[in-house]
Protein backbone atom coordinates (compact mmCIF):
# COMPACT_ATOMS: atom_id res chain seq x y z
CA UNK A 1 0.00 0.00 0.00
CA UNK A 2 2.72 2.60 1.12
CA UNK A 3 4.18 1.51 -2.61
CA UNK A 4 0.96 2.79 -4.16
CA UNK A 5 0.60 5.52 -2.40
CA UNK A 6 4.14 7.08 -2.92
CA UNK A 7 3.75 6.00 -6.75
CA UNK A 8 0.02 7.73 -6.98
CA UNK A 9 1.77 11.30 -5.15
CA UNK A 10 4.93 10.71 -7.33
CA UNK A 11 2.28 10.99 -10.35
CA UNK A 12 0.12 13.53 -8.87
CA UNK A 13 3.51 16.11 -8.57
CA UNK A 14 4.67 15.04 -11.93
CA UNK A 15 1.61 16.28 -13.39
CA UNK A 16 1.71 19.86 -11.34
CA UNK A 17 5.27 19.84 -12.55
CA UNK A 18 3.75 19.67 -15.72
CA UNK A 19 1.89 22.66 -15.03
CA UNK A 20 4.94 24.62 -13.67
CA UNK A 21 7.10 24.00 -16.69
CA UNK A 22 4.33 25.28 -19.34
CA UNK A 23 3.76 28.11 -17.06
CA UNK A 24 7.24 28.97 -17.36
CA UNK A 25 7.73 28.75 -20.96
CA UNK A 26 4.55 30.29 -21.84
CA UNK A 27 4.83 33.86 -19.76
CA UNK A 28 8.66 34.15 -20.53
CA UNK A 29 8.92 35.01 -23.91
CA UNK A 30 6.38 37.80 -23.31
CA UNK A 31 9.13 39.76 -21.02
CA UNK A 32 10.87 40.49 -24.43
CA UNK A 33 11.74 37.04 -24.62
CA UNK A 34 12.99 37.10 -21.35
CA UNK A 35 16.02 38.39 -22.02
CA UNK A 36 16.63 40.95 -18.84
CA UNK A 37 18.44 39.91 -15.71
CA UNK A 38 14.89 40.22 -13.64
CA UNK A 39 12.93 37.86 -15.88
CA UNK A 40 16.55 35.41 -15.19
CA UNK A 41 16.33 35.59 -12.19
CA UNK A 42 12.12 35.06 -11.43
CA UNK A 43 11.89 32.46 -14.17
CA UNK A 44 14.66 30.55 -11.73
CA UNK A 45 12.65 31.38 -8.89
CA UNK A 46 10.02 29.95 -9.83
CA UNK A 47 11.32 26.58 -10.63
CA UNK A 48 13.42 26.26 -7.80
CA UNK A 49 10.65 26.88 -5.79
CA UNK A 50 9.05 24.48 -7.11
CA UNK A 51 11.75 22.14 -7.15
CA UNK A 52 11.95 22.22 -3.52
CA UNK A 53 8.32 21.50 -2.95
CA UNK A 54 8.51 18.75 -5.83
CA UNK A 55 11.61 16.79 -4.02
CA UNK A 56 10.32 17.77 -0.42
CA UNK A 57 6.95 15.89 -0.90
CA UNK A 58 8.88 13.22 -2.76
CA UNK A 59 11.17 12.75 0.27
CA UNK A 60 8.95 12.96 2.84
CA UNK A 61 6.87 9.94 1.16
CA UNK A 62 9.94 8.27 0.68
CA UNK A 63 9.43 7.73 -3.36
CA UNK A 64 11.94 7.40 -5.17
CA UNK A 65 12.37 9.83 -8.67
CA UNK A 66 11.02 8.06 -12.11
CA UNK A 67 13.64 9.43 -14.26
CA UNK A 68 16.73 9.02 -12.29
CA UNK A 69 20.05 10.95 -12.85
CA UNK A 70 21.87 7.11 -13.72
CA UNK A 71 19.86 6.75 -16.73
CA UNK A 72 21.69 10.79 -17.55
CA UNK A 73 25.03 10.55 -15.91
CA UNK A 74 26.70 11.87 -19.06
CA UNK A 75 24.69 14.43 -19.20
CA UNK A 76 24.91 15.03 -15.48
CA UNK A 77 28.50 15.15 -15.29
CA UNK A 78 28.88 16.81 -18.16
CA UNK A 79 26.42 19.81 -16.99
CA UNK A 80 27.93 19.72 -13.72
CA UNK A 81 31.91 20.12 -15.37
CA UNK A 82 30.79 23.13 -17.41
CA UNK A 83 29.22 24.61 -14.16
CA UNK A 84 31.90 24.42 -12.05
CA UNK A 85 34.13 25.97 -14.84
CA UNK A 86 31.71 28.90 -14.82
CA UNK A 87 32.05 29.59 -11.06
CA UNK A 88 35.99 28.95 -11.26
CA UNK A 89 35.76 31.91 -14.00
CA UNK A 90 34.34 34.41 -11.38
CA UNK A 91 36.84 33.44 -8.68
CA UNK A 92 40.01 35.56 -7.99
CA UNK A 93 42.29 32.54 -9.81
CA UNK A 94 43.69 34.55 -12.17
CA UNK A 95 47.29 35.14 -10.28
CA UNK A 96 47.33 31.04 -10.53
CA UNK A 97 47.66 31.03 -14.12
CA UNK A 98 50.05 31.48 -17.32
CA UNK A 99 49.59 35.25 -17.96
CA UNK A 100 49.78 34.36 -21.85
CA UNK A 101 46.75 32.33 -21.03
CA UNK A 102 44.64 35.34 -20.09
CA UNK A 103 45.93 38.12 -22.88
CA UNK A 104 43.97 40.61 -23.87
CA UNK A 105 45.33 43.48 -26.64
CA UNK A 106 46.55 46.72 -26.04
CA UNK A 107 48.68 46.12 -23.13
CA UNK A 108 44.86 45.68 -21.27
CA UNK A 109 44.89 44.23 -17.43
CA UNK A 110 43.25 41.37 -17.55
CA UNK A 111 42.45 41.56 -13.72
CA UNK A 112 42.08 38.48 -11.08
CA UNK A 113 39.85 36.58 -12.34
CA UNK A 114 39.15 34.60 -15.83
CA UNK A 115 36.32 36.38 -16.99
CA UNK A 116 36.05 39.80 -17.80
CA UNK A 117 32.80 40.55 -16.31
CA UNK A 118 32.33 38.45 -13.00
CA UNK A 119 28.74 39.49 -12.42
CA UNK A 120 27.28 38.63 -16.17
CA UNK A 121 28.73 35.44 -15.36
CA UNK A 122 27.03 34.37 -12.25
CA UNK A 123 23.77 35.62 -14.29
CA UNK A 124 24.88 33.34 -16.83
CA UNK A 125 25.46 30.74 -14.63
CA UNK A 126 22.16 31.11 -13.01
CA UNK A 127 20.05 30.81 -16.67
CA UNK A 128 22.32 27.39 -17.06
CA UNK A 129 21.41 25.97 -13.79
CA UNK A 130 17.25 26.77 -14.44
CA UNK A 131 17.72 25.40 -17.68
CA UNK A 132 18.88 22.09 -15.82
CA UNK A 133 16.28 22.10 -13.77
CA UNK A 134 14.06 22.73 -16.41
CA UNK A 135 15.39 19.50 -18.29
CA UNK A 136 15.45 17.44 -15.32
CA UNK A 137 11.64 18.49 -14.44
CA UNK A 138 10.39 17.76 -17.92
CA UNK A 139 12.44 13.98 -17.25
CA UNK A 140 9.76 13.43 -15.22
CA UNK A 141 7.45 14.93 -16.79
CA UNK A 142 7.89 12.49 -19.94
CA UNK A 143 8.27 9.24 -18.49
CA UNK A 144 4.78 8.63 -18.26
CA UNK A 145 3.95 8.05 -22.32
CA UNK A 146 0.15 9.58 -22.09
CA UNK A 147 1.39 12.56 -20.04
CA UNK A 148 4.56 13.23 -22.15
CA UNK A 149 2.01 13.22 -25.34
CA UNK A 150 -0.35 15.76 -23.75
CA UNK A 151 2.55 17.91 -22.43
CA UNK A 152 3.85 18.19 -26.29
CA UNK A 153 0.69 19.36 -27.21
CA UNK A 154 0.47 22.04 -24.50
CA UNK A 155 3.81 23.24 -26.31
CA UNK A 156 2.34 23.57 -29.18
CA UNK A 157 -0.71 25.62 -28.24
CA UNK A 158 1.76 27.74 -26.25
CA UNK A 159 3.90 28.52 -29.44
CA UNK A 160 0.24 28.92 -31.64
CA UNK A 161 -0.95 31.35 -28.69
CA UNK A 162 2.67 33.30 -29.37
CA UNK A 163 1.91 33.42 -33.13
CA UNK A 164 -1.36 34.83 -32.48
CA UNK A 165 -0.07 37.54 -30.24
CA UNK A 166 2.03 38.25 -32.50
CA UNK A 167 -0.01 38.67 -35.27
CA UNK A 168 -2.57 40.71 -33.30
CA UNK A 169 0.60 43.07 -32.20
CA UNK A 170 1.41 43.46 -35.89
CA UNK A 171 -1.48 43.69 -37.36
CA UNK A 172 -3.99 45.30 -35.07
CA UNK A 173 -1.60 47.73 -32.48
CA UNK A 174 0.51 48.78 -35.69
CA UNK A 175 3.45 46.39 -35.18
CA UNK A 176 3.59 47.25 -31.43
CA UNK A 177 5.63 45.44 -28.76
CA UNK A 178 4.13 44.62 -25.58
CA UNK A 179 0.98 47.07 -26.90
CA UNK A 180 3.74 49.94 -27.26
CA UNK A 181 5.66 51.50 -29.78
CA UNK A 182 8.43 49.41 -31.28
CA UNK A 183 12.29 50.61 -31.47
CA UNK A 184 13.40 48.21 -33.89
CA UNK A 185 12.55 45.70 -36.39
CA UNK A 186 9.86 47.82 -37.82
CA UNK A 187 8.37 45.65 -39.81
CA UNK A 188 8.56 42.58 -38.73
CA UNK A 189 6.57 40.19 -36.57
CA UNK A 190 8.12 39.76 -33.19
CA UNK A 191 5.34 39.18 -30.62
CA UNK A 192 6.89 39.75 -27.07
CA UNK A 193 10.72 39.72 -28.27
CA UNK A 194 12.46 42.23 -29.10
CA UNK A 195 14.46 40.17 -32.14
CA UNK A 196 12.79 38.89 -35.19
CA UNK A 197 15.53 36.01 -35.48
CA UNK A 198 14.52 34.83 -31.71
CA UNK A 199 11.17 35.11 -32.50
CA UNK A 200 11.37 33.09 -35.66
CA UNK A 201 13.24 30.13 -34.03
CA UNK A 202 10.54 29.82 -31.53
CA UNK A 203 8.27 30.20 -33.77
CA UNK A 204 10.10 27.00 -36.06
CA UNK A 205 10.15 25.08 -32.79
CA UNK A 206 6.88 25.02 -32.89
CA UNK A 207 5.99 24.06 -36.45
CA UNK A 208 8.32 21.30 -35.88
CA UNK A 209 6.31 20.30 -32.68
CA UNK A 210 2.95 20.31 -35.19
CA UNK A 211 4.94 18.33 -37.56
CA UNK A 212 4.91 15.73 -35.30
CA UNK A 213 1.40 15.84 -33.93
CA UNK A 214 0.51 15.76 -38.11
CA UNK A 215 2.87 12.80 -38.37
CA UNK A 216 1.84 10.80 -35.45
CA UNK A 217 -2.02 10.77 -36.20
CA UNK A 218 -0.95 11.09 -40.68
CA UNK A 219 1.33 7.74 -40.17
CA UNK A 220 0.37 5.78 -37.35
CA UNK A 221 -1.22 2.63 -38.33
CA UNK A 222 -4.89 1.83 -37.10
CA UNK A 223 -7.47 -1.40 -37.27
CA UNK A 224 -10.82 0.61 -37.96
CA UNK A 225 -12.10 0.33 -41.71
CA UNK A 226 -10.70 2.76 -44.52
CA UNK A 227 -14.17 5.30 -44.09
CA UNK A 228 -14.26 5.41 -40.20
CA UNK A 229 -10.54 5.71 -40.21
CA UNK A 230 -10.62 9.12 -42.36
CA UNK A 231 -13.14 10.21 -40.28
CA UNK A 232 -10.93 9.96 -37.06
CA UNK A 233 -8.08 11.38 -38.77
CA UNK A 234 -9.68 14.69 -39.58
CA UNK A 235 -12.14 15.03 -37.02
CA UNK A 236 -11.12 12.49 -33.73
CA UNK A 237 -9.41 12.82 -30.72
CA UNK A 238 -6.40 13.76 -32.43
CA UNK A 239 -7.59 14.75 -35.55
CA UNK A 240 -5.48 16.65 -37.92
CA UNK A 241 -7.98 19.64 -38.78
CA UNK A 242 -7.51 21.84 -35.55
CA UNK A 243 -3.82 21.30 -35.30
CA UNK A 244 -3.40 21.97 -38.48
CA UNK A 245 -4.83 25.26 -38.20
CA UNK A 246 -2.01 26.07 -35.45
CA UNK A 247 0.49 25.43 -37.87
CA UNK A 248 -0.98 27.52 -40.28
CA UNK A 249 -0.92 30.52 -37.65
CA UNK A 250 2.36 29.69 -37.02
CA UNK A 251 3.78 29.75 -40.77
CA UNK A 252 1.88 32.88 -41.33
CA UNK A 253 4.01 34.42 -38.54
CA UNK A 254 7.05 32.84 -39.40
CA UNK A 255 6.67 34.31 -42.82
CA UNK A 256 5.81 38.03 -41.50
CA UNK A 257 9.15 37.93 -39.20
CA UNK A 258 11.24 38.46 -42.36
CA UNK A 259 13.48 35.90 -40.57
CA UNK A 260 15.44 34.74 -43.68
CA UNK A 261 17.07 31.99 -41.58
CA UNK A 262 14.07 31.01 -38.91
CA UNK A 263 12.44 30.69 -41.90
CA UNK A 264 14.85 27.76 -43.54
CA UNK A 265 15.62 26.14 -40.51
CA UNK A 266 11.78 25.76 -40.15
CA UNK A 267 11.84 24.27 -42.99
CA UNK A 268 14.35 22.07 -42.46
CA UNK A 269 13.36 20.96 -39.15
CA UNK A 270 9.22 20.15 -40.54
CA UNK A 271 10.72 18.34 -43.34
CA UNK A 272 12.85 16.04 -40.82
CA UNK A 273 9.99 15.30 -38.93
CA UNK A 274 7.59 14.53 -41.59
CA UNK A 275 10.36 11.86 -43.02
CA UNK A 276 10.80 10.76 -39.58
CA UNK A 277 7.46 10.13 -38.94
CA UNK A 278 6.49 8.73 -41.95
CA UNK A 279 9.80 5.83 -41.36
CA UNK A 280 8.59 5.65 -37.34
CA UNK A 281 5.04 4.56 -38.38
CA UNK A 282 6.39 2.06 -40.54
CA UNK A 283 5.13 3.21 -43.60
CA UNK A 284 6.50 2.29 -46.60
CA UNK A 285 6.65 5.71 -48.91
CA UNK A 286 6.15 5.55 -52.51
CA UNK A 287 7.86 7.74 -54.96
CA UNK A 288 4.24 8.88 -55.89
CA UNK A 289 3.67 9.32 -52.42
CA UNK A 290 6.50 11.21 -51.44
CA UNK A 291 6.39 13.28 -54.76
CA UNK A 292 2.68 14.26 -54.07
CA UNK A 293 3.78 15.03 -50.26
CA UNK A 294 6.56 16.99 -51.51
CA UNK A 295 4.62 18.72 -54.05
CA UNK A 296 2.13 19.81 -51.39
CA UNK A 297 4.51 21.38 -48.76
CA UNK A 298 5.93 23.25 -51.46
CA UNK A 299 2.79 25.17 -52.63
CA UNK A 300 1.68 25.42 -49.30
CA UNK A 301 5.44 27.33 -48.61
CA UNK A 302 4.84 29.10 -51.96
CA UNK A 303 1.34 30.38 -50.81
CA UNK A 304 2.58 31.60 -47.29
CA UNK A 305 5.34 33.36 -48.90
CA UNK A 306 3.25 35.02 -51.58
CA UNK A 307 0.46 36.16 -49.62
CA UNK A 308 3.02 37.25 -46.10
CA UNK A 309 6.35 37.30 -46.68
CA UNK A 310 6.86 40.19 -49.40
CA UNK A 311 8.95 41.59 -47.13
CA UNK A 312 11.12 38.20 -46.37
CA UNK A 313 11.27 37.37 -50.29
CA UNK A 314 12.73 41.07 -50.53
CA UNK A 315 15.10 40.28 -47.74
CA UNK A 316 16.54 37.43 -49.52
CA UNK A 317 18.20 39.89 -52.25
CA UNK A 318 20.63 41.41 -49.44
CA UNK A 319 21.81 37.94 -48.43
CA UNK A 320 25.29 38.03 -50.27
CA UNK A 321 25.89 41.71 -48.63
CA UNK A 322 25.10 40.42 -44.63
CA UNK A 323 26.85 37.15 -45.14
CA UNK A 324 29.67 39.52 -46.52
CA UNK A 325 29.56 41.68 -42.88
CA UNK A 326 29.08 38.43 -40.83
CA UNK A 327 32.01 36.43 -42.34
CA UNK A 328 34.41 39.53 -41.27
CA UNK A 329 32.72 39.70 -38.11
CA UNK A 330 33.56 35.59 -37.62
CA UNK A 331 37.01 36.61 -38.00
CA UNK A 332 37.31 39.26 -35.49
CA UNK A 333 36.02 36.85 -33.75
CA UNK A 334 38.00 33.65 -34.16
CA UNK A 335 41.08 35.88 -33.86
CA UNK A 336 39.36 36.59 -29.88
CA UNK A 337 39.49 32.98 -29.93
CA UNK A 338 42.89 32.44 -30.56
CA UNK A 339 44.02 34.46 -27.67
CA UNK A 340 41.97 32.80 -25.21
CA UNK A 341 41.56 29.19 -26.87
CA UNK A 342 41.70 27.42 -23.14
CA UNK A 343 40.00 29.60 -20.74
CA UNK A 344 37.60 32.25 -22.57
CA UNK A 345 37.02 35.49 -21.78
CA UNK A 346 34.14 34.52 -19.54
CA UNK A 347 30.40 33.81 -19.82
CA UNK A 348 28.38 36.48 -21.06
CA UNK A 349 31.58 38.54 -21.15
CA UNK A 350 31.76 39.35 -25.13
CA UNK A 351 29.74 42.76 -25.12
CA UNK A 352 32.61 43.72 -23.57
CA UNK A 353 35.85 42.12 -25.07
CA UNK A 354 34.88 42.52 -28.46
CA UNK A 355 35.45 46.60 -28.62
CA UNK A 356 39.19 45.42 -27.83
CA UNK A 357 39.09 43.32 -31.16
CA UNK A 358 36.46 45.67 -33.24
CA UNK A 359 37.65 46.90 -36.19
CA UNK A 360 37.26 47.62 -39.73
CA UNK A 361 36.02 46.46 -42.08
CA UNK A 362 33.08 45.46 -39.33
CA UNK A 363 30.48 48.40 -39.34
CA UNK A 364 31.14 50.39 -36.20
CA UNK A 365 27.41 52.06 -36.39
CA UNK A 366 26.22 49.14 -34.56
CA UNK A 367 26.76 47.88 -31.34
CA UNK A 368 27.67 44.16 -31.73
CA UNK A 369 26.84 42.93 -28.44
CA UNK A 370 26.11 39.28 -29.65
CA UNK A 371 28.61 36.87 -31.60
CA UNK A 372 25.60 36.46 -33.80
CA UNK A 373 26.82 32.08 -33.89
CA UNK A 374 25.71 30.09 -30.49
CA UNK A 375 28.71 28.13 -31.22
CA UNK A 376 31.18 30.82 -31.45
CA UNK A 377 29.78 32.18 -28.34
CA UNK A 378 30.25 29.24 -26.36
CA UNK A 379 33.69 29.29 -27.51
CA UNK A 380 34.57 32.81 -26.58
CA UNK A 381 33.02 32.75 -23.53
CA UNK A 382 34.53 29.30 -22.35
CA UNK A 383 37.34 28.87 -24.47
CA UNK A 384 37.03 25.23 -27.03
CA UNK A 385 37.41 22.81 -24.59
CA UNK A 386 34.64 23.49 -22.10
CA UNK A 387 32.78 25.82 -24.55
CA UNK A 388 32.08 22.68 -26.74
CA UNK A 389 30.58 20.68 -23.42
CA UNK A 390 26.92 22.23 -24.28
CA UNK A 391 27.64 20.81 -28.20
CA UNK A 392 28.68 17.13 -26.89
CA UNK A 393 25.30 17.28 -24.82
CA UNK A 394 23.62 17.27 -27.34
CA UNK A 395 25.07 15.08 -29.99
CA UNK A 396 25.16 12.59 -26.71
CA UNK A 397 21.05 13.56 -26.61
CA UNK A 398 20.46 13.35 -30.78
CA UNK A 399 22.53 9.77 -30.00
CA UNK A 400 20.03 8.54 -27.83
CA UNK A 401 16.96 10.32 -30.07
CA UNK A 402 18.14 8.22 -32.71
CA UNK A 403 18.33 4.74 -30.79
CA UNK A 404 14.79 4.99 -29.44
CA UNK A 405 13.41 5.86 -33.00
CA UNK A 406 15.26 2.77 -34.22
CA UNK A 407 13.23 0.85 -31.47
CA UNK A 408 9.87 2.38 -33.22
CA UNK A 409 8.03 4.04 -30.29
CA UNK A 410 4.92 4.67 -32.74
CA UNK A 411 2.83 6.25 -29.90
CA UNK A 412 4.72 8.99 -28.40
CA UNK A 413 5.64 11.58 -30.92
CA UNK A 414 7.86 13.35 -28.24
CA UNK A 415 10.75 11.43 -29.64
CA UNK A 416 10.40 13.01 -33.70
CA UNK A 417 9.54 16.43 -32.02
CA UNK A 418 12.86 16.58 -30.15
CA UNK A 419 14.61 15.93 -33.35
CA UNK A 420 13.10 18.81 -35.36
CA UNK A 421 13.78 20.87 -32.46
CA UNK A 422 17.78 20.13 -32.13
CA UNK A 423 17.91 20.32 -36.16
CA UNK A 424 15.80 23.86 -36.16
CA UNK A 425 17.99 24.80 -33.19
CA UNK A 426 21.23 24.19 -34.78
CA UNK A 427 20.60 25.59 -38.34
CA UNK A 428 19.76 29.10 -36.70
CA UNK A 429 22.53 29.02 -34.23
CA UNK A 430 25.19 29.04 -37.02
CA UNK A 431 24.08 32.88 -37.82
CA UNK A 432 22.44 33.94 -34.99
CA UNK A 433 22.25 34.06 -31.06
CA UNK A 434 18.25 32.40 -30.38
CA UNK A 435 19.58 29.92 -28.45
CA UNK A 436 21.13 32.53 -26.17
CA UNK A 437 17.85 34.49 -25.64
CA UNK A 438 16.04 32.75 -22.39
CA UNK A 439 12.14 32.25 -23.65
CA UNK A 440 13.59 30.22 -26.87
CA UNK A 441 16.03 28.39 -25.13
CA UNK A 442 13.45 27.19 -22.30
CA UNK A 443 10.86 25.79 -24.91
CA UNK A 444 14.21 23.88 -26.88
CA UNK A 445 14.78 22.24 -23.12
CA UNK A 446 11.34 21.12 -22.16
CA UNK A 447 10.90 19.52 -26.01
CA UNK A 448 14.17 18.11 -25.63
CA UNK A 449 13.62 16.22 -22.32
CA UNK A 450 10.57 15.21 -23.61
CA UNK A 451 11.46 13.20 -26.23
CA UNK A 452 14.28 11.47 -24.10
CA UNK A 453 11.31 10.16 -21.81
CA UNK A 454 11.34 6.63 -23.22
CA UNK A 455 14.70 6.14 -21.46
CA UNK A 456 13.29 6.35 -18.25
CA UNK A 457 10.61 4.34 -19.19
CA UNK A 458 12.51 1.72 -20.65
CA UNK A 459 14.22 1.35 -16.94
CA UNK A 460 10.88 0.55 -14.91
CA UNK A 461 8.07 -0.04 -17.55
CA UNK A 462 6.06 -1.05 -14.96
CA UNK A 463 5.77 1.62 -12.82
CA UNK A 464 3.51 4.33 -12.72
CA UNK A 465 4.87 8.30 -12.93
Amino acid sequence: MRGTASSTLRYRLNNWSAGVVAAVVLLTPVALGGNRPAIWALSALCLFAWSVVYFARLGLAEAHLRATVSIYAVLAWLFWILAGYMVLQILPVANLLPSSWLYLPGGVDPGTRISLTPGDTLLGLLRRLSYGLMFYLCLQIAANSSRSTAFLKVLFWIVVAHAAFGLLLFFEFEDAILFIQKWAYRGSATGGFVNRNSYATFLAIGAAIGASLLGNTLFSPRETGRQSRLVETLEGKNGVIVTVAGCLIIGVTLALTTSRMGFAAAVCGVAVVLLLSAWQGQRHLSIRALSFGTVAVAALLAALLFLYGGSLVERLESVESSANVRSDLYWQIWSMIGDRPLLGFGGNSFEYAYPLYHQAPVNFDVVWDKTHSTYLALWTDHGLLFGSIPLVMIGWCLFQLIGILQRRQVEDPATVAAFGAVVVAAVHSTVDFSLEIQGVTYLFVAVLAAGLGPLARRSRPAEKA
